[in-house]
């Protein structure tokens, strides 16, 4: 299989270039057990056996291949059931990847098919794409629409519309280079967390998604379990050898974007109490309740029931060591149920998605500052999750130009 594609980034809420450029076209390859990507200069690079797997399941996303694949006399295909108005069943490929095939009996049609993959988030997740909009190519229908939704909170995932399907036409060879299909497979390596000591008690954690770390009397919390479990784990690990013996007992949430809450089921395997906007109370519930049997992740090995303490307006963490003010966050389009911390004594703010350096624009540059002045806060320093640390006066010149360039924006597209 091959797939080229170009991807433009659409997070015009912070990225201004995005809107006029496009980025580089990215050629995904597999080849049996073997998937490699090629770059711009033509060299491929070997990717690691879950991508093949996606892969695999990718291109059995298409009825021809799915089929065939059905048919192959390696596979196995059992279990004829009725699932709504249409007859599935489980076919097992030569490769070890298991699907279910519906047809529907009156057009004797594929029309959908169904795997469970991992997500970082959800645990297992199953995912179902329709095939619509049959038409006859060179012989063969074949769909036009693939409309491909999740089992969580019925989510579409992707929808793909063919202009073109050419049957049987010239192709490229697909072989993986003798140097790829010879090379490892690629080892994932934990992240590296940097610790950057801010005040009494208060260390900044550096990663891949950063988080802040207090020292309370007989406990430790962090703020943020950011982007997925590898880093969560990581920062965990990191924290428990940044204060040896005190044990790790709670992580605040900043918000409910996947990005932020990558790490929750991580947290939650690790015993950690989830402090969040009461909002965001249900959803990590869900999120944390649902099972990793078939793709395992940290939660799914060591299952624990979820131990969350919500936050209304605020919340005050206090012993004779440390206290910590968990704020809701104000005058925020950008997130939902958002919450930040403020130490009163080093006058610092711990904070996800209010600013970050290395955005271009801001729709919500208010929030801080407002969320600052609401709350009568006296702050010197910011410790973000995006980024690096800045003093509030930096933090200040930075929303400055974001709003003024999001403004800007909005004037060129009004004169449009």
């Amino acid at each position: 299989m091959r797939l080229q594609q170009r991807l433009v980034q659409d997070f015009v809420f912070a990225y201004e270039r995005n809107m006029t450029g496009r980025g580089p076209a990215a050629v995904q390859m597999l080849d049996g057990d073997v998937a490699f990507n090629v770059g711009a200069d033509g060299r491929a690079v070997r990717a690691s056996a879950a991508v093949a797997r996606q892969r695999r399941i990718e291109m059995l996303n298409h009825p021809i291949a799915l089929v065939r694949a059905a048919l192959d006399p390696a596979a196995k295909v059992g279990n004829l059931r009725t699932i709504g108005k249409t007859q599935a069943v489980d076919v097992t490929t030569a490769k070890g990847d298991r699907v279910t095939l519906a047809v529907d009996p009156e057009t004797r049609r594929p029309a959908w098919v169904s795997w469970v993959g991992p997500d970082g988030n959800l645990g297992d997740v199953t995912f179902r794409t329709s095939f619509v909009g049959y038409q006859v190519e060179n012989g063969l229908q074949v769909p036009s629409g693939f409309n491909t939704v999740m089992d969580f909170r019925n989510v579409v995932f992707q929808k793909l519309y063919v202009d073109k399907t050419t049957i049987d036409g010239p192709a490229e060879s697909l072989a993986a280079p003798e140097d790829v299909r010879s090379a490892p497979l690629p080892q994932n390596r934990p992240p590296v967390v940097e610790v950057i000591p801010v005040a009494k008690g208060i260390w900044y954690l550096k990663a891949a998604g950063n988080s802040t770390l207090y020292e309370f009397a007989d406990h430790l919390t962090l703020f943020e379990a950011y982007g997925s479990e590898a880093n969560t784990k990581a920062i965990v690990e990191k924290a428990r050898t940044v204060v040896p013996g005190k044990p790790l007992t709670e992580v605040i949430v900043s918000h409910h974007h996947f990005d932020h809450s990558g790490g929750l089921r991580a947290a939650v395997s690790e015993g950690l109490t989830i402090i969040t906007q009461r909002g965001n109370v249900e959803l990590f519930k869900e999120m944390a309740s649902r099972p990793a049997t078939l793709f395992p992740d940290a939660l799914g090995r060591n299952p624990k029931p979820i131990k969350i303490r919500p936050v209304d307006d605020m919340l005050i963490l206090k012993d004779a060591a440390m206290e910590v003010h968990v704020y809701r966050t104000i005058a925020n389009s950008h997130m939902a149920n958002g919450v930040f911390a403020y130490a009163p004594a080093a006058r610092v703010v711990s904070e996800g998605d209010l600013v970050d350096e290395s955005w271009d624009i801001s729709f919500w540059a208010n929030s801080y500052p407002d969320s600052v002045n609401y709350w009568k806060l006296q702050v010197d320093k910011d410790l973000p999750v995006h980024g690096n640390i800045h003093t509030y006066s930096e933090v200040m010149a930075l929303i400055r130009k974001q709003a003024a360039n999001a403004q800007a924006l909005c004037k060129r597209v009004e004169d449009a």
